[in-house]
């Protein structure tokens, strides 16, 4: 994935301290799993609905949807929630097609069902993945 800022480290790390910055403070609750080449393909298919958050060490967005990620993690234990940094797994960002992120994909039986992008309220993400629960 192309870096928005044109390729300036300082300028990205400058980026990525004041983006968590902005979440400093939220808890950071649930068990939501990193995740790479050698576990996405195994983890989405070991959990019946799987939501994984595309994000980016530049996406100050990303920043602010990982708090809610977090948590709906810790309400939701049937769901397995995970985690791919696009810049490290261009690869498989490519596969399912995720041009902005962040965007969190949402499966069911290791297939993709329905997709959020951009940051939403908590509330929104969890109507969505409530919807394929038990269906």
């Amino acid at each position: 994935m192309a870096n928005d800022t044109g390729k300036d480290p300082e300028l990205d790390k400058l980026l990525e301290k004041k983006t968590r910055e902005m979440v400093k403070g939220v808890k950071n609750v649930g068990n939501v799993v990193e995740l790479n080449r050698n576990n996405f393909n195994d983890f989405i298919k070991a959990h019946d609905v799987a939501v994984i958050d595309f994000w980016a060490t530049w996406c100050a967005p990303c920043f602010m949807l990982e708090p809610i990620i977090k948590k709906l993690a810790a309400e939701m234990p049937n769901v397995g929630f995970g985690r791919l940094n696009t810049e490290e797994e261009p690869e498989i960002a490519a596969k399912y097609y995720i041009m902005s992120l962040p965007t969190v994909m949402i499966f069911k039986n290791g297939e993709p069902i329905d997709q959020v992008v951009g940051v939403v309220p908590k509330k929104v993400l969890q109507d969505r993945i409530k919807a394929y629960l038990d269906n």
